[in-house]
């Protein structure tokens, strides 16, 4: 059953990206995934259902793969290094998935909208944790916490979001350690 559902959400983003969301059809999705539309029915019951299955599963992917990397670390500041350096892969590893994930989320029920608002914020929630101690354990003012972590998970977006600017000045391993070392920079932490 995970394996199907992991077809269906792969084949949508394939199709999404290709067609856009709103001219793609459960058919079309059907096709990609080589599955029926009443085989799709067994798991969603709309397309909307469709891209919140997409959007849950890269928030839960970047979520889990900071998770991991912060037990890779346990000085405080390497705990951001390595945070930021997990997100920023994941933005390079799915930014066609992030770039329609913001495209289109606007477009989900106010339902699926909120549960993965909450995530992302939990998400931030998290950084805010990892910065407050840093800062604390290196003795560096951070006035306003949640801002910082807004502005420390948002900054690896660009990665997704300015693809077409980044296409071939920098290397992705250059471009994720610039990101790193600015993060680091800007909080005070180096």
């Amino acid at each position: 059953m995970r394996e199907r559902r992991e077809s269906l959400i792969n084949a949508a983003i394939a199709v999404f990206i290709e067609k856009g969301f709103h001219n793609a059809t459960v058919r079309d999705i059907g096709r990609a995934a080589n599955m029926t539309q009443g085989t799709i029915y067994n798991y969603v019951s709309s397309k909307d259902d469709i891209l919140y299955m997409v959007c849950d599963r890269i928030v839960a992917e970047y979520n889990e793969q900071t998770r991991r990397a912060l037990d890779t670390s346990h000085d405080s500041v390497g705990r951001v290094r390595s945070a930021v350096r997990a997100i920023s892969q994941v933005m390079y590893r799915h930014r066609r998935e992030i770039l329609l994930i913001y495209q289109d989320s606007h477009l989900l029920d106010k339902r699926s909208r909120r549960v993965i608002l909450a995530r992302v914020e939990e998400f931030i929630g998290m950084f805010e944790r990892i910065i407050t101690d840093a800062a604390r354990e290196l003795s560096v003012p951070l006035p306003y916490p949640h801002l910082s972590a807004n502005m420390l998970t948002f900054l690896p977006v660009m990665i997704a979001l300015r693809g077409w600017s980044l296409k071939n000045d920098v290397p992705p391993e250059e471009v994720i350690e610039e990101i790193t070392a600015f993060i680091v920079r800007g909080l005070g932490f180096e």
